[in-house]
């Protein structure tokens, strides 16, 4: 199977979407998960990880102030 990777920018409002709406979208996940392994809820909840994790990694500041506002990365849940 091909494998492809892609770059993408985002806001920083952007970002903070993208954020909360993987982190929604495990969640559900995790609800109909509750009765044992299913697709396509299995592959959804692992993807979702992975981009989560990953999704500060190569943040580059491109104007204004270093202020460390958004927590960049650090989830705590």
């Amino acid at each position: 199977m091909s494998q492809y990777q892609y770059t993408i920018t985002f806001t920083d409002s952007e970002m903070i979407m993208l954020r909360e709406a993987l982190k929604n979208m495990i969640k559900e996940c995790d609800k109909q998960l509750q009765n044992g392994p299913k697709a396509p809820y299995w592959a959804h909840k692992r993807s979702a990880a992975r981009v989560l994790h990953k999704l500060y990694d190569n943040v580059q500041q491109v104007s204004g102030n270093n202020f460390d506002f958004f927590n960049l990365g650090n989830e705590e849940e």
